[in-house]
């Protein structure tokens, strides 16, 4: 019964997120109505599953997630105001919000710590066992995903040392946070625990890194197979006279060149 449950009320609608995702998404409007509606299908599922959290394996991922779910909209819509209501050409927003989009960011990390070292997610007086692997993990690719960050600013880009400096800082804090819970723990948890759980973060570890190759390998397969099959374009006829002086007064003008 139990099985049956978490297969209608978890395991499917798992599988169906990322469909409902890709129709939201789409450029259709029957498609975003149709994503909508399953989206909405399919939280009306997760939350109608009868059975408690602390039944199953299942369960307790859900209740890490739902207890996460403060920080994660603070930390997302915190990005979002920051980075649209600067200096960017595509919708911009008042720049006005851009504190309050840094303070958002800034109660999403003050929050995450809170629960990290005072309010451990938990059911019943039951903590989670999830939540150090949750941890651990998100940590560890924090430390990555930072780092290679770091090294990309400042190898693709010009004059970017300010965003390099941000996503070296980022890189460090979680280094040294993960290094200080797997050395002293916290009040909740010995850090006996905290090395058992950092193992399993190897395996999240190789398998991102695996699903991240693997993934690109797919995306350049259909590129080099669509272009394949598109076949040699057609030579394209030399500019016209009026083309060439019209090309010739843009490029002028923007490069303040005269003629």
């Amino acid at each position: 019964m139990l099985a049956t449950t978490l297969l209608w009320h978890y395991w499917l609608p798992v599988l169906l997120l990322p469909l409902g995702i890709g129709l939201v998404i789409a450029k259709e409007s029957e498609r975003r109505l149709a994503g909508k509606v399953l989206l909405v299908l399919l939280v009306i599922a997760i939350i109608a599953q009868p059975s408690s959290l602390d039944t199953s394996v299942e369960g307790w991922s859900l209740h890490l997630l739902i207890s996460l779910i403060g920080p994660i909209a603070a930390i997302l819509f915190g990005i979002w105001l920051t980075l649209f209501s600067g200096p960017i050409p595509v919708a911009p927003l008042p720049r006005s919000v851009r504190p309050f989009g840094f303070a958002l960011m800034i109660l999403s990390a003050a929050w995450f710590a809170w629960m990290l070292f005072e309010a451990r997610p938990a059911i019943d007086g039951i903590p989670n066992p999830w939540w150090q692997h949750f941890v651990t993990s998100f940590l560890t690719v924090l430390v990555v995903v930072a780092g290679f960050a770091t090294a990309f600013a400042l190898i693709m880009g010009d004059s970017r040392l300010k965003e390099a400096s941000v996503m070296a800082l980022i890189s460090i804090t979680s280094f040294v946070l993960l290094i200080y819970l797997l050395a002293e723990g916290t009040n909740s948890d010995d850090p006996v625990f905290w090395r058992s759980a950092s193992w399993g973060a190897l395996g999240d570890l190789g398998g991102m890194l695996f699903g991240s190759g693997f993934a690109l390998m797919i995306f350049i397969t259909f590129v080099w197979l669509g272009e394949k099959r598109m076949g040699v374009p057609e030579p394209v006829e030399p500019l016209s006279k009026e083309e060439a002086t019209t090309i010739r007064g843009i490029i002028s003008t923007n490069s303040e060149v005269e003629e």
